[in-house]
């Protein structure tokens, strides 16, 4: 997934999810100036995502792909920010996705 590495990464995981849930651990402040920019530009990958995404319930369909594999760990970290309703908020079908997809036993497994 192209989208993801190219356009969804670097906003998402470097951007907000640093400046949200790592630097406030170190002790420092996060940069709202940063995390604001990077809002728009993760909607904007999310919107390209959703509009090649079948979300039915999986990326791709009814099978489970390599797509959702890529895409959960970043939505992950995405979800666990309080930026995570307004990055989400544009694409329901990708939080229709996140809400069937996280929720798979496998997946659960794995965050313990």
């Amino acid at each position: 997934m192209a989208i993801v590495d190219s356009y969804l990464y670097s906003p998402a995981i470097t951007t907000i999810t640093i400046q949200r849930l790592i630097v406030p651990g170190q002790g420092g402040q996060t940069d709202e100036a940063a995390v604001a920019a990077a809002v728009p530009k993760v909607q904007t990958a999310l919107k390209a995502i959703a509009a090649i995404a079948a979300c039915s319930p999986y990326l791709l369909g009814a099978e489970m792909t390599l797509a959702d594999l890529y895409l959960l760990p970043v939505m992950f970290y995405l979800s666990n920010t309080p930026d995570w309703e307004a990055v989400i908020s544009e694409t329901p079908q990708l939080k229709a996705w996140w809400a069937t997809a996280s929720q798979l036993p496998s997946f659960q497994q794995v965050l313990k």
